[in-house]
């Protein structure tokens, strides 16, 4: 009776492929990280406890899907320096640096993750589509859907207020872009 119930359930679960891969879109980059996502919600459900009761396979496996694509993409996060250029006046990556200061590198990038995740939940999607997975502007209008001036305002918006964390705390000596005095045409400034 409970081989028959997971063969359901299994069979239930297996008919919303499609739905599944279509709708990771939105928290991935490429196919290879949907098939992967989708083969580990896979995993997850053949790994509950015998007997459980499921009321509904497909909210199940879309769960368990969108879950793991958002561990994957905080874990992501955690782990992407390189691509975070706007943000080099932190100097997080040195090869010459000493234990001291990769210890302070290393409190400045958790800081700037922890910043990150402070951001509006689609804001902070908007931001790390871009600054971590680098999708174009075209790429993320099409995953969420959004007009191209609204993404480069939540990027924008991203990147301020993680500026502005990170100097609130002391950890960012570049004090940005100040006004300078113009320059008139006869040399003067105004």
């Amino acid at each position: 009776m409970i081989d028959e119930r997971r063969k359901q359930l299994l069979s239930q679960i297996l008919g919303h492929r499609v739905a599944l891969h279509r709708y990771l879109r939105k928290f991935t980059s490429g196919a290879e990280d949907i098939d992967d996502l989708v083969q580990e919600a896979y995993v997850r459900v053949c790994a509950l406890p015998h007997g459980q009761e499921v009321q509904s396979p497909r909210a199940l496996i879309f769960s368990i899907a969108r879950n793991l694509a958002v561990d994957r993409a905080r874990q992501a996060c955690a782990r992407a320096t390189d691509p975070v250029a706007d943000f080099e006046p932190l100097d997080v990556s040195s090869p010459e640096a000493g234990p001291e200061e990769q210890a302070d590198a290393r409190r400045r990038f958790e800081t700037f993750c922890a910043a990150v995740e402070e951001l509006p939940p689609i804001c902070r999607r908007v931001f790390v589509l871009r600054k971590v997975y680098q999708l174009s502007h075209e790429e993320i209008a099409e995953v969420l859907g959004m007009a191209h001036s609204t993404i480069e305002k939540h990027v924008a918006k991203g990147l301020v207020r993680c500026r502005d964390r990170l100097r609130e705390l002391g950890l960012l000596d570049e004090p940005g872009f100040e006004a300078r005095p113009r320059k008139r045409s006869d040399g003067e400034s105004r």
